[in-house]
């Protein structure tokens, strides 16, 4: 392939903020590779639209377009609505990691669970309810306390809490509902693994192809063992069965770049989520693996997939 290309990298970092360390993580990595690269704020982007075209400009200027676009989401609320800008650069013909639709249903939970379970992943037990009338029914199917509180739209553990009693719960959600974050969203109430005593795996699947896994710990009176968090990371080895239902849960969502999160029980791993802008300063320090990297090597063959499609069709045409 012709060096160098030109990599974007599209950060959702809030209005306030300037890149983010994972942005730049990712910038250095595609530098080092030789590539040209840049990182482009969507608080900058406009869309125009007539009758025979659709573009972008970007700081008000005409949008520059890379060879390819590395998409790091994140977004907590309104998805669909900040991820068009993902579904114009692909209809503009950009090659993006990952896609528009693939992020949108890792974003939301249940939509999440809807497709792991309907592809017979093992998930932990859950129950999606949106009106707390039916919450005794809830506790009932799931059993004892405590329970696990997730919001439908989240990301680095925010919106998860541990409930020990059916008050703490109702409360809980009472609390939850009168705030503005929690509008038309939904609950997802989950068994609590004991036997994982706070741990998780995060398996980092980049082109279909397991790169870095690690162990999360979380910390002393903490439950969740996010890094972001303060969660302790390790390296881990996985088993077979691990392996095969990251790929899986990657796949059936459809990403390209996820972050796997599977917890041990003792009836097997299964999986907790999957994340569509997976950390990268964790699994690099557990793991020593250059993730960043890999994903550039990856944006890499996307770019030379595209070219040759390209190239396909034109020969195609010729004939």
């Amino acid at each position: 392939m012709a060096l160098p290309l030109k990599i974007g990298i599209l950060s959702f970092t809030a209005v306030r903020k300037r890149a983010t360390r994972e942005d730049l993580m990712l910038k250095r990595a595609a530098q080092a590779r030789g590539h040209k690269t840049r990182i482009f704020l969507t608080k900058h982007f406009q869309f125009t639209f007539d009758t025979t075209s659709l573009g972008l400009l970007y700081r008000n200027t005409v949008f520059s377009q890379p060879d390819v676009m590395i998409v790091r989401p994140s977004i907590l609320s309104d998805i669909d609505l900040q991820l068009s800008i993902v579904k114009q650069l692909q209809l503009m013909n950009v090659p993006v990691v990952n896609h528009y639709l693939p992020i949108a249903r890792a974003k939301n939970k249940i939509r999440t669970v809807q497709i792991l379970s309907h592809q017979k992943i093992p998930i932990p037990r859950t129950v999606v309810v949106h009106n707390i009338e039916y919450l005794d029914s809830v506790i009932d199917q799931l059993g004892s306390f405590p329970l696990i509180l997730k919001l439908a739209q989240g990301s680095f553990g925010n919106g998860v809490s541990i409930i020990e009693s059916r008050r703490s719960l109702k409360s809980m959600i009472d609390l939850i509902i009168a705030s503005d974050f929690a509008k038309n969203n939904h609950f997802l109430i989950q068994e609590y693994v004991r036997e994982a005593k706070g741990k998780d795996i995060r398996v980092f699947v980049v082109g279909g192809k397991i790169v870095a896994a690690m162990e999360r710990r979380a910390k002393r009176g903490e439950f969740r063992a996010n890094f972001h968090h303060g969660g302790s990371v390790a390296i881990t080895d996985l088993t077979e069965a691990e392996r095969v239902l990251a790929l899986q849960a990657t796949r059936v969502i459809g990403l390209d770049v996820a972050g796997v999160d599977i917890i041990r029980t003792a009836e097997g791993p299964k999986v907790l989520e999957v994340n569509s802008n997976p950390g990268l300063d964790g699994i690099t320090m557990a793991t020593g693996i250059n993730v960043a990297d890999h994903i550039i090597q990856y944006a890499e063959k996307v770019v030379k997939r595209k070219k040759w499609l390209i190239e396909k069709e034109t020969v195609v045409m010729a004939a």
